[in-house]
């Protein structure tokens, strides 16, 4: 486990950046209200995970606490975990090319932005699959760490949020550029390097590698 703030922080950065990033609704939602509605209003859009996700991670942070010492248990959420960041990064990698539809047709109000991210998956399976296992351990090093984790990925995650409304605000060609492609191909490796990690992880809960 990493042990210093700086580490942990680039951790967090290189899971919510390609959360933020990636095509899925909350993007078409962002780009759509910033097309239609100007900058403000994608910037409504961007901020709504901190709002939706705040019982998602303490609820999964609760109940990862309640099974530290299982290892079997942990073993499955790790390999779970994996194959989840497997299918993110592979996701971003094949829809870098993706068109981003626009089509609301007045600015989305705060309580249909919210059922737009509660009814999303994707916050669920990554907080109770990767998220709290690693906000939990970091915690219990330091309380720094854990801290450190969940400011940096949420920095990553509405930042990019946030960068992308700008930018489309700015520029409608940004979005179907090759600097867009590319760092959606970027973020998709990362997250198949740290879906490797936590493969890694499950083999030694389940006693298969030692820990080195």
């Amino acid at each position: 486990m990493i042990e210093s703030i700086w580490g942990i922080f680039t951790i967090g950065l290189l899971l919510g950046a390609p959360s933020g990033i990636a095509p899925g609704p909350m993007l078409i939602l962002i780009i759509s209200e910033t097309l239609r509605h100007g900058i403000r209003a994608g910037a409504k859009v961007a901020c709504i995970p901190l709002l939706t996700d705040t019982p998602v991670v303490l609820i999964s942070g609760f109940l990862f606490t309640k099974i530290s010492n299982m290892n079997i248990l942990l073993g499955a959420i790790s390999l779970a975990g994996s194959a989840f960041l497997l299918y993110l990064g592979t996701k971003s990698i094949r829809t870098a090319n993706a068109e981003i539809p626009d089509f609301t047709p007045r600015p989305l109000f705060l309580k249909e932005l919210m059922i737009a991210n509660l009814v999303n998956p994707n916050p669920y399976l990554f907080w109770f699959t990767v998220g709290a296992p690693l906000m939990v351990r970091s915690y219990q090093q330091t309380m720094s760490l854990g801290v450190a984790f969940l400011i940096s990925f949420y920095l990553g995650l509405v930042g990019v949020k946030l960068l992308l409304a700008i930018a489309a605000g700015k520029s409608r060609s940004f979005l179907h550029g090759i600097l867009y492609r590319r760092i959606m191909q970027f973020l998709g490796f990362a997250l198949i390097g740290f879906s490797i990690f936590l493969f890694q992880d499950g083999l030694i809960y389940f006693e298969i590698l030692e820990r080195g």
